[in-house]
């Protein structure tokens, strides 16, 4: 506005602009999202929804990075359509964040795969990407990482608030989240959710 930035440059700076707010706006949302988790007696809205449906459109809204990219997310699940009982907005935030995660740390022209499948009433739910993984210092020595150690290795303030957000509402639900990951192959995250009562 001042006259420091020529004519020809400020489509360049605009766009500079627009994405640092657009990331300090997923920042705050982020921020605000975890405010909320941490309150106490913060009621979850409990129904039964298709996860794989869920999963679907999820997956949809990062088209156009994914292409940016040249990514692709392979779809494994069980069955058509498999319930689930639980917060459905809140199951969509730990999809986001997760997939989010794994487009981040994917390379170009890789493959992320999402799949749910179901045992003894448990249906189980898995990102896995074939980004940088974790490094060995921070595996345990099954290879499997709770959340709170991937934490410090995420490289951002988003990264780490994103999986917080992951932990805190899969803890809410009374269920687990884990990790495997090998440096240099990719990272697996799984969590699960509970079957729908109303479905065999």
């Amino acid at each position: 506005m001042d006259g420091t930035i020529p004519p020809e440059m400020q489509d360049r700076y605009l766009k500079i602009v627009v994405d640092e707010t657009e990331r300090l706006e997923k920042l705050t949302q982020s921020l605000l999202t975890l405010d909320k988790l941490d309150s106490k007696g913060r009621p979850l809205h409990m129904n039964d929804f298709d996860i794989n449906r869920t999963i679907k459109n999820t997956v949809a809204t990062f088209e156009g990075i994914c292409r940016k990219k040249m990514i692709t997310i392979e779809l494994h699940l069980e069955s058509e359509t498999l319930m689930v009982h639980a917060d459905m907005e809140q199951i969509q935030q730990v999809l986001y964040n997760l997939i989010d995660n794994a487009i981040k740390f994917s390379s170009d022209s890789s493959i992320i795969k999402a799949e749910t499948s179901e045992r003894h009433g448990t249906v189980f739910v898995s990102i896995k990407d074939s980004g940088v993984g974790i490094p060995e210092k921070s595996r345990v020595k099954s290879g499997i990482v709770f959340i709170r150690l991937i934490l410090p290795v995420a490289k951002t303030a988003r990264h780490r608030l994103g999986l917080s957000i992951v932990r805190e509402i899969v803890a809410a639900h009374n269920q687990n989240i884990n990790v495997i990951s090998t440096e240099g192959v990719g990272t697996e995250f799984i969590f699960t959710l509970e079957k729908s009562r109303g479905t065999s």
